[in-house]
């Protein structure tokens, strides 16, 4: 089973595009898009509608586009952290007509002896939505943000005030373990948008790992087959690499670009021998 995976497009239709391309190209059996899907490029007052105009005047006739030309392929896809979430009511029509797949959440049968479950929330950052954010580990406490910080509520945004808007919320740690169980672990696909702590995956420009411990916690305890990631996109630079092992699981974080698209192409049943990069290229002997 073929599988086109990427994250972090930001409503970028020349990435759309190529990513399209390039799943029609391998004639991929899966598209998964791993968190921030839409755009903000307008005036952050606007932000929520121009996200949900996006989806409906470009994002489904796209989608629909890519499919009549690929009907082998299904998408899959989340939110992330830098798109509303009240934008996903608005995927969940997209879903509700048949286009596309959402993650975050829930459990889906991959090929014939996997299962794909998402997840699309990541620690705290000093970005303005805080609808993906969630404190990492469970005792964790968030003190007050430079930015303003902002939730959506149906067509309104809202002020919120940090402390007391996570404070409310359950932690990633705990949310994670509410995540529908699969049938078995070592066969499992994740995708969370948050790469795990301390990996070629989290790597900020600076060198930092920015990524959550409460991922990685969960990855080392359940096992799983395969994890997708995104969120920090300039990791892949950074540490030179795009993917790690956390035990005997693959983790992927192809990173992302606003010049090209970084994507990664793999062969669910024997991913080591056949990860490869839109940019950086294979990298099985080393996998």
């Amino acid at each position: 089973m073929v599988i086109v995976y990427t994250s972090d497009l930001h409503g970028n239709k020349e990435l759309y595009g190529e990513l399209f391309e390039l799943a029609e190209q391998r004639v991929a059996e899966a598209v998964i898009i791993g968190g921030d899907m839409l755009p903000i490029h307008g005036p952050f007052q606007y932000s929520l509608l121009e996200q949900q105009d996006f989806i409906f005047s470009y994002l489904e006739p796209r989608l629909r586009d890519f499919l009549s030309r690929a009907p082998q392929a299904v998408i899959y896809a989340m939110l992330g952290n830098d798109d509303w979430g009240a934008s996903n009511t608005h995927l969940k029509d997209l879903e509700g007509k048949g286009i596309v797949r959402l993650l975050h959440g829930q459990k889906h049968e991959l090929g014939d002896s996997h299962e794909l479950i998402g997840y699309a929330h990541v620690p705290p950052t000093p970005f303005a939505i805080k609808d993906g954010e969630r404190r990492d580990l469970q005792w964790d406490s968030v003190d007050q943000q430079r930015c303003t910080a902002c939730c959506s509520q149906g067509e309104k945004t809202l002020v919120v005030d940090p402390p007391q808007y996570f404070a409310r919320l359950k932690s990633i740690e705990e949310e994670l373990e509410e995540l529908p169980a699969p049938l078995d672990s070592r066969a499992a696909v994740y995708v969370m948008h948050s790469p795990p702590f301390h990996t070629n995956l989290d790597r900020l420009f600076d060198g930092r790992w920015i990524g959550s411990r409460a991922i990685r916690a969960f990855i080392e305890r359940h096992k799983p087959y395969l994890t997708l990631h995104g969120h920090i996109h300039e990791s892949s630079e950074i540490s030179g690499k795009y993917w790690d092992r956390i035990g005997n699981t693959t983790c992927i974080n192809p990173g992302q670009s606003t010049d090209e698209l970084y994507a990664v192409v793999f062969e669910l049943q024997s991913v080591a021998t056949t990860l490869e990069h839109t940019v950086f290229g294979r990298m099985a002997e080393e996998a």
